[in-house]
């Protein structure tokens, strides 16, 4: 610690050699127990310190028994801006006079006028009309902008509408609708198997959480399994009778033998119509061990990974008719995006949950002729160093992780900096949908899109397989038990977080609209307050400046990058 620097670069500030008794412990990184004992021996009038030092030393339950008395001042050395907080709770508890200090710009502050300079900066923020709220943590301005007022949206979905109804053949869609009809049916009845090697049928309805558990159901599947049972009601496979729900159909139907039979014919017809079998068989995979996937002894994910491989999984993603649809709807559009976008910068794209790659592979050819810088990301880092292996191809594509749990912000990625976010049936994994949406909105700058897939109504083979692995949900699915939004919901969901426009394709009547399988295309409003505005109206202060939709709370380092 270079007292002589500080004091030299702070005129006004005590010289420590013209006071009684100076105890430098800038450099030494003690315990508390250790620290008050120095204090006590030493006997100092003035004392500098770092400010880790001192806040574990205020937390410390011995300090109100020490004796510090004869402390007159504590000089502290902070890195944080915002450390005069920690100034006035150390002047409250220590009973001496404290002065902060900290490096701006290579210039030791003086952290009371560093808030002083917080106070001005928090109400010229304030004096902008479409701010409603704003803090300062150190050199970073928070600030959330007035919700706008949503106006008509050229989403151009009406052309990607037309691009794709020249490509799909309608016997060919209708004909992989009636073979989805056929797995759900498969599965509806492998859950009745299931519950049967449970020794849950009849199912008893008293005590239903005790009879779960009896069952040697996990407690973490049981509110699915419970999701089961109204959704055999609702499609007439089990019947209430008194205090029981009893299965509608003879037992044969469901026997083993009966579903391997069923498994094999869908099979061989799933292969004409697609061209593969990858989904039928992790389906029936699924289904030949729900009893050990309902007890927990299985993990789902290793079923969709095998021994760790992700080709099961990238063929699932890809090869079902909905599937091709949705990523030919979500290349196309983006593709004719990119050609109406009048801009010498590249555009800026992020694709959060890329997992296995299927929609970044079908988007990457969409956008090869133009200037893009494109970020792909997952959750997981084994999925984002996968996917650099995949994309070697697209050397101009960067990598990295990505959480739609969480604010981008405390993950390093600040607000505003993307044209364009892509997000392929990861939405549905969110806890909040909603959250994640106005996290996602927070990225992008006014005007910006978000172009997402995503399942809108229950599938009956994802309730039997993949919905082992989802988290449990805290939005509004947690009222129906449901797996995901449907579209109503979403539409909503998009619109109390913000965005406008909303549309989705296919359309109403359209073969594949009965499956759920959607694309969605939303809008940041472009009058929405800007990060080049909010500088403008400050006349571009030394600060950086982050528009979310709410403060941070609290607001600590952690939600710095």
């Amino acid at each position: 610690m270079n007292v002589d620097t500080l004091l030299i670069d702070l005129p006004a500030a005590p010289a420590p050699w013209q006071l009684p008794a100076f105890t430098d412990l800038g450099a030494q990184q003690l315990a508390p127990a250790r620290l008050l004992a120095v204090l006590e021996r030493q006997r100092p009038a003035v004392v500098l310190m770092s400010s880790e030092q001192l806040a574990r030393l205020l937390d410390f339950p011995g300090l109100g028994l020490s004796d510090l008395s004869h402390l007159q001042q504590l000089l502290l050395v902070s890195a944080e801006p915002g450390d005069w907080q920690l100034v006035e709770r150390a002047a409250a508890q220590l009973n001496c006079s404290v002065q902060g200090f900290t490096q701006v710009q290579g210039q030791w502050r003086d952290l009371a006028s560093l808030k002083l300079d917080q106070q001005r900066w928090r109400e010229r923020v304030l004096a902008h009309p479409q701010v409603t709220a704003v803090a300062l943590h150190g050199r970073t301005l928070f600030a959330v902008p007035q919700p706008c007022d949503t106006t008509p949206v050229d989403d151009h979905l009406d052309a990607t509408e037309a691009a794709l109804n020249e490509v799909f053949c309608a016997e060919q869609l209708a004909e992989a609708v009636r073979l989805n009809q056929q797995l759900g049916h498969a599965a509806l009845l492998s859950m009745l198997n299931g519950l049967a090697q449970c020794g849950l049928l009849p199912v008893p309805l008293k005590d239903l959480a005790h009879s779960l558990a009896n069952a040697g159901i996990a407690p973490g599947h049981r509110p699915l399994i419970t999701r089961w049972l109204e959704v055999l009601q609702a499609q007439g496979l089990l019947r209430r009778d008194a205090d029981r729900l009893q299965p509608t159909l003879d037992a044969s139907a469901w026997s083993d033998a009966a579903l391997e039979a069923l498994w094999n014919s869908l099979s061989l017809a799933w292969a004409r119509n697609t061209g593969g079998s990858a989904t039928l068989d992790y389906a029936r995979d699924n289904a030949s061990q729900l009893l050990a996937l309902m007890r927990g002894e299985c993990a789902a994910v290793h079923v969709l990974f095998p021994e760790g491989r992700t080709e099961r999984a990238a063929a699932l993603y890809r090869e079902s008719l909905a599937a091709q649809y949705q990523h030919r709807a979500v290349a196309d559009w983006i593709g004719a995006w990119a050609a109406r976008q009048a801009t010498d910068a590249p555009l800026r794209v992020l694709e959060v949950g890329a997992g296995t790659g299927s929609t970044t592979q079908a988007v990457l050819p969409a956008l090869k002729p133009f200037a893009v810088d494109y970020l792909c990301t997952d959750v997981s880092r084994y999925f984002s160093a996968q996917a650099a292996e995949r994309l070697h191809a697209w050397p101009w594509v960067r990598h990295g992780v990505f959480d739609i749990d969480l604010p981008g912000l405390p993950q390093g990625y600040p607000s505003q900096c993307w044209d364009l976010i892509v997000a392929g049936g990861v939405l549905n994994a969110a806890r909040d949908t909603e959250r994640s949406l106005a996290n996602l909105l927070a990225l992008l700058k006014p005007g910006g899109w978000l172009v997402f897939s995503e399942p809108t109504r229950e599938e009956f083979w994802v309730m039997a397989s993949q919905a082992f692995m989802l988290n449990q949900a805290s939005d509004e699915r947690q009222l129906s038990s449901a797996t995901f939004l449907d579209l109503d919901q979403w539409q909503a969901a998009l619109a109390r977080a913000g965005f406008q426009g909303n549309r989705s394709l296919p359309a109403a009547n359209h073969p594949l609209a009965s499956l759920g399988h959607r694309v969605f295309v939303a809008q940041v409003p472009t009058q929405r307050l800007s990060r080049a505005a909010l500088a403008a109206h400050l006349e571009h202060p030394d600060l950086q400046l982050e528009l979310l939709d709410r403060l941070p709370d609290p607001l600590t380092a952690k939600d710095l990058p």
